[in-house]
């Protein structure tokens, strides 16, 4: 009968097709990060060609605020697609118990990587007619800056995000013991939740003999 249930049962997804769709998922959210971040952005900052592809902008808030932007976005993003990653093993442990926990958090690492450059590569590309303007120009020209990122480390914020994320929501189930797809995770946590159940009453002759109880009650 329970080899009858297993063979109905759904068949759980492999690992393989798992880290492909964890790591695909934010990779191709990073293509339409790209035209959120160029459409989001604020105006583009204005300076001055030095020559030599230098362009003198002073104190311009409008250059620092598209870097910033892009942060806020790959941040969130981040914390999205770490929750997204975690909580999908959940439904697919049901289905068949199968630790995948560092598949995909090896997975969602290496997307959110893929995306966080996506979302940065697609933001410049948008913003190629400014780029191409700036190097036809000659010194002492003005001209308005495209999205670019002058601190390559901004890149970072939505893998750390989703490792930060993905870390803090497996503490939280080793804290309850609901490890998704790990066998007997669960029902030890069920069984320490369960009432005692009382002593059991003898049934069987008492030791002290038959003939009235000795002890006065």
């Amino acid at each position: 009968m329970n080899d009858q249930n297993r063979a109905n049962a759904p068949r759980a997804p492999r690992p393989v097709i798992v880290g492909a769709c964890v790591f695909g998922a934010p990779a191709l959210a990073g293509v339409f990060l790209g035209l959120l971040w160029w459409v989001v952005a604020p105006d583009r900052a204005e300076g001055t060609v030095l020559g030599d592809g230098g362009v003198f902008t002073g104190t311009s808030e409008a250059l620092f605020a598209g870097e910033g932007t892009f942060v806020i976005i790959t941040a969130l993003a981040g914390l999205v697609s770490g929750y997204a990653a975690y909580m999908a093993q959940f439904p697919l442990a049901r289905r068949r118990p199968r630790d995948l926990r560092l598949l995909c958090l090896v997975a969602g690492f290496l997307g959110s990587v893929a995306g966080t450059l996506l979302t940065w590569r697609v933001g410049v590309l948008l913003d190629a007619p400014l780029h191409a303007a700036l190097e036809r120009a000659q010194p002492g020209d003005r001209v308005t800056i495209g999205l670019d990122l002058a601190a390559t480390a901004f890149l970072v914020a939505w893998p750390f995000v989703f490792v930060l994320q993905y870390a803090l929501l497996d503490v939280i189930s080793m804290l309850r013991r609901d490890l998704p797809g790990v066998p007997g995770a669960r029902s030890t946590a069920a069984r320490d939740d369960e009432p005692l159940a009382p002593a059991p009453t003898p049934t069987g002759p008492s030791p002290l003999g038959e003939g009235p109880d000795p002890l006065p009650r």
